[in-house]
């Protein structure tokens, strides 16, 4: 059964009460200038000056998303690409570690000072107009960041009294968001994934096979990004899905996989068997063989459901 959220303490003896109100401040600024970054019209700037790279992934964060393989070296060597300057490189982790910081001073907020945090309608203000400042320009991996760094942890934690507030700060906007960013991911990835395996004669040849070819026809670089924006579109659909979960299983399942979290009891109930309803015998054997899955299998569960009404 998933762990009830324990109720803040008093507000009276929360050490971030008579600071929150700046902090939050300096991490809604923060985001609104790390979002902005990304927009068109600062894109277009950062390659007047130069800089375009800095708005990319570095060689390491590429190679990170790789399995061992040829992709995964050719991304360290650099990725095809000539050497950046230590300029761009310097303003890339500049960017990163502004945009993280903001992310990380919200999520330790809600641990460690949700007395003051969780009751506040101005913080949850504030942290909705950050999380959702410019989200149209932000990359796959910066929505990714967004939802496992700020969203999850805030949501997971929220006690009872407070989730009204703090799920239509976050997830009335974000959920939408997400679903329409995910439609055109995948769609995208089944368009890549269709063009490889027309050309280099289907998926058994492997990603290695079908990358080696690319590299030999001189499209290295292009091929890398098609299979890092794969799998940062894959992280942001668990991470997804983790935040569904928490609408289907509010208490919070705190990062358990056991047989005991997620949606567990949730989707025990569903089956009909503590409400006798009758149901189908495919709807029961789908019932049975997800109820355990928690929220990596949400997707799954929710089209059986669908399909079977």
């Amino acid at each position: 059964i998933p762990r009830p959220v324990a109720p803040p303490p008093p507000l009276e003896e929360c050490p971030a009460a008579d600071h929150l109100e700046w902090v939050i401040c300096l991490v809604e600024a923060l985001c609104r200038a790390t979002h902005r970054a990304w927009s068109p019209a600062h894109a277009a700037e950062a390659s007047r000056l130069g800089l375009e790279r800095a708005l990319e992934m570095s060689p390491e964060e590429n190679a990170a998303h790789l399995v061992h393989g040829p992709a995964k070296q050719f991304a360290l060597l650099g990725g095809g690409l000539p050497p950046e300057s230590e300029t761009v490189s310097s303003a890339r982790s500049w960017l990163r570690g502004l945009r993280d910081s903001a992310y990380a001073t919200v999520a330790l907020l809600a641990v460690h000072a949700p007395g003051a945090f969780y009751p506040s309608d101005a913080v949850a203000a504030a942290v909705s107009r950050a999380a959702h400042f410019d989200i149209k320009s932000a990359r796959d991996r910066h929505a990714r960041a967004l939802v496992h760094t700020v969203a999850r942890p805030v949501l997971s934690r929220c006690p009872a009294s407070h989730r009204a507030r703090w799920h239509a700060a976050l997830t009335t906007g974000l959920v939408p968001h997400m679903h329409e960013r995910l439609v055109s991911a995948w769609a995208r990835s089944r368009r890549e994934a269709s063009a490889a395996e027309n050309v280099f004669g289907g998926v058994e040849d492997g990603e290695a096979a079908a990358f080696a070819a690319s590299l030999g026809a001189g499209g290295g670089a292009a091929a890398v990004a098609e299979l890092v924006s794969d799998r940062v579109t894959r992280d942001l659909t668990r991470d997804h899905c983790a935040l569904l979960e928490l609408l289907a299983a509010p208490e919070g399942t705190f990062g358990r996989k056991t047989k005991g979290s997620g949606l567990t009891g949730h989707l025990q109930n569903l089956q009909g068997g503590l409400t006798g309803a009758p149901t189908a015998a495919g709807e029961t054997a789908a019932a049975e063989r997800l109820a355990h899955g928690g929220g990596k299998h949400v997707l799954e569960w929710m089209a059986v459901k669908v399909s079977c009404n």
